[in-house]
Parts: structure tokens; C-alpha cells; sequence
């Protein structure tokens, strides 16, 4: 192997590190393939209506999950990845006051909003689109909002605690409006949904949001890096 080539293979295996070794952790991780059970074992997901696939739970317009006592309730990370079939004016994304208030985290009109206090940009969602929407609250109060690991909104929450899981069991609800304004959610699908008993940094969200390629993706990476090596001494000896 010529030392072209082993530069390639030592630059692949070094890549192939960085990524395992940025991968942040979940505390809890619901893959929701055939199951609503924790990956760690903790509580598990509890539905209201909707269908429960192979790969993802599909659900009606307020149907959605349900989740307790696997969240702190002031700081966190949820990570999660999920389509709405409609995206146009407020549909709920994560419920934080057991459904009894308008507050809390929604795509507006295709852009990520935490009601009424902040909106991001629009184009941040699409009809059918799947997207990977990640929130999180540090033991400062900041809360910070993602779309595919970009920041859409953050805003200072330490007094207001409006992004706070303060109801029982620190319940969270997802894609399940609030019971005080009607007509406010969206059928759709979620693929996952993963908790961090931490806050996440930006890096990191960027991080997640960032494809990994699986093993065998690595070896025909690899494979190719050689023929390309292999292609350019030939070239040199011609």
C-alpha cells in the first residue's frame, strides 16, 4: 500500500472516531418500532389513539404521546424527529403545562414558535416535510429550539418558567394541543423521540442533526478512497 493510500485509510478511521466521539447520549430513547418502551428501560411512552408502526406512530390531528417522569424539569434536551401533513397557522409540537394552557412549543405557519413569546423564521417546515426539531433548557433558563441543527428561537425563561415540565410527574405531551383553544394540531408521524437529561450545545444539536454513516457506508467509503489511490499511481506510472 503506498503512503498515499494509507493517508486516505488513516483520514477515513480518524473521521470514523470524531463522529463516535461527539455523539451525545440520550437518558431515554423511544425508537417506536412496534413499541412505545424506552431503549433504557425507563417509563414508556403512553398514546392517545394513532397507529403504532414497524419504524414510527402515525396519529390523527390531537392525538399524540404522552410521557412521564422521564424529565427534569428544568433542564433538559428532547430530541425528536416527525412530519405534520398540515403546516399552516399553529400546530402543537410539545405541550409543558399538562394541556392546560396556549403556551408552549408549535410550528406557526411552517416556522418553529414557542407561544407567545418568540417566532423563528418561516420555511422551517413543509407539509409532509420530516424534520428534527430539538429543544432544550439549561440549568440557566435559556431555552433554545432547532430545526435539522440550526437555531430557529431562544429566549430567557428563568423567571417565566413557561418551558418548564411543572405538572405532575413533569408530564410531557407531544403533538397534543392544549384542551383551551381547539383546532391547533395536525395529523402527521414521528419516527423518535430521544431525551437528554442534560442541555445540549449548539455543536452538539449540530452534531445530531448530522447524519452518521452506518458501517458497510464506511467500507465502501473505504473502497473507494483505495480505488482512487490505486487510480492515481497508475496514472504516475504511465
Amino acid at each position: 500500500m503506498t503512503i498515499f493510500i494509507r493517508k486516505l485509510v488513516a483520514l477515513a478511521v480518524f473521521a470514523t472516531v470524531a463522529s463516535a466521539s461527539n455523539a451525545a447520549t440520550p437518558s431515554h430513547l423511544y425508537q417506536l418500532n412496534g413499541s412505545f418502551s424506552d431503549t433504557f428501560g425507563g417509563p414508556a411512552l403512553v398514546a392517545n389513539g394513532g397507529t403504532l408502526g414497524a419504524s414510527s406512530y402515525s396519529f390523527a390531528a390531537n392525538q399524540g404521546l404522552m410521557l412521564d417522569s422521564a424529565l427534569n424539569a428544568n433542564v433538559y434536551t428532547i430530541d425528536t424527529s416527525f412530519n405534520f401533513d398540515s403546516t399552516g397557522g399553529y400546530r402543537r409540537i410539545v405541550d409543558f403545562l399538562e394541556r392546560t394552557s396556549d403556551t408552549g412549543l408549535y410550528n406557526l405557519s411552517t416556522s418553529l414558535n414557542f407561544y407567545n413569546i418568540v417566532n423563528g423564521v418561516a420555511g422551517a417546515f413543509a407539509d409532509g416535510q420530516q424534520v428534527r426539531v430539538t429543544v432544550s433548557r439549561d440549568a440557566a433558563g435559556t431555552f433554545s429550539g432547532y430545526v435539522n441543527g440550526a437555531l430557529q428561537i431562544s429566549f430567557d425563561d428563568s423567571s417565566s418558567k413557561l418551558a418548564s415540565f411543572s405538572g405532575t410527574n413533569q408530564r410531557a405531551n407531544f403533538f397534543q394541543d392544549d384542551l383551551v383553544v381547539s383546532g391547533e394540531a395536525s395529523a402527521g408521524s414521528v419516527d423518535y423521540i430521544a431525551i437528554y437529561a442534560r442541555a445540549l450545545s449548539a455543536p452538539e444539536v449540530a452534531a445530531l442533526a448530522a447524519p452518521v454513516p452506518e458501517p458497510q457506508t464506511y467500507a465502501l467509503m473505504l473502497a473507494g478512497l483505495v480505488a482512487v489511490g490505486i487510480m492515481a499511481r497508475r496514472r504516475r506510472q504511465v
